[in-house]
């Protein structure tokens, strides 16, 4: 993975909004962002919308050449498009868009994005990496046994109507010149990470099976020089330590340097916070930034041992690496 010289991450979509907390140097808030851009007074009317969901647009910049991956695009299309109008960013840049899961709330804006990219782009077709599993109509049950789907990832045909070149595949990725790492499915090493406790998918029969790994997650990386490989692992059902671990045994020569994304540390999983913020302790990374799935308890305990390192994300935060 070839090191580029800066990157700057702007979190389109992300659970939380707050332009109020504290930030190092590194990050310009959504307030300052806005009044950078000329907003002339404080109003709701300029403001981006949080919601349960992901969207990360991250530029990696070598020299004058520049490149830029959608990372996600968030629960639904509303969000989205008020969101990118209300920063001011123009998606015509966008060379690739990549789903990190199977979920909803990462890719349910997914056709409104790939819309906007080709209306800025002059209609190029834009590639759009998809793992074959994350189409499987999924569920949890209730305590009685009652099944609650959730609503597809959009298809390959949709997707094309829309403008991706979809490429469907297992298989990692090196994008733009070898600075994009695309990873391919994430092994399952740590005891205590497990998944999505409880959700189940539809079989071709027609049945509901168990589909607690979630094998069709995976996680993108870049190298930014003088600091080292900076991880977006979105939601982290594979489990915030097996994605690193994963990270750093692909690279070895690259250390860790920063993770970004939802660590899936709320609610059903909450049991697990203490072992993975101990075990996180082994990465020595430099910067921390949960945001999405991570909850409230588990911000907590890593801003509790990894101090100023925690820096956490928000809707409309610009970060510069």
């Amino acid at each position: 993975m070839r090191a580029v010289d800066t990157a700057e991450v702007v979190f389109l979509v992300d659970n939380v909004t707050d332009s109020l907390s504290s930030n190092p140097g590194f990050v310009e808030t959504e307030f300052a962002r806005h009044r950078r851009r000329g907003m002339p007074w404080l109003s709701g009317k300029c403001l981006c919308c949080a919601a349960h969901g992901l969207s990360c647009l991250i530029t990696i910049r070598t020299g004058p050449a520049s490149s830029t991956l959608l990372f996600d695009t968030g629960p639904e299309e509303w969000v989205f498009e008020r969101n990118v109008v209300r920063m001011g960013v123009d998606l015509g840049d966008v060379a690739a868009v990549v789903l990190s899961h199977g979920h909803w709330d990462h890719g349910g804006a997914m056709p409104r994005a790939l819309q906007m990219i080709t209306t800025s782009n002059g209609g190029q077709l834009v590639p759009t990496y998809m793992h074959p599993d994350m189409f499987a109509l999924r569920a949890t049950k209730s305590a009685d046994g009652q099944v609650r789907p959730m609503e597809l990832v959009p298809s390959v045909d949709v997707l094309s109507g829309n403008g991706a070149n979809v490429i469907v595949t297992r298989d990692e990725q090196l994008l733009f010149d070898d600075t994009f790492y695309v990873s391919a499915e994430i092994p399952r090493a740590t005891r205590f990470e497990r998944g999505f406790p409880g959700q189940y998918r539809q079989t071709v029969a027609g049945d509901w099976e168990l589909d607690e790994v979630m094998q069709d997650e995976r996680f993108v990386a870049i190298n930014v020089d003088g600091k080292g490989q900076v991880v977006f692992t979105a939601c982290s059902h594979a489990g915030l330590i097996n994605v690193l671990t994963h990270a750093r045994a692909r690279f070895p020569d690259i250390p860790l340097y920063g993770v970004f994304g939802g660590f899936h540390l709320s609610g059903i999983t909450e049991p697990i916070i203490q072992e993975t913020v101990e075990a996180l302790s082994e990465f020595d990374l430099q910067l921390i930034s949960p945001g999405h799935c991570t909850g409230w308890r588990a911000v907590s305990a890593l801003a509790a041992a990894f101090g100023e390192k925690v820096v956490p994300s928000a809707v409309g935060n610009t970060f510069t690496l």
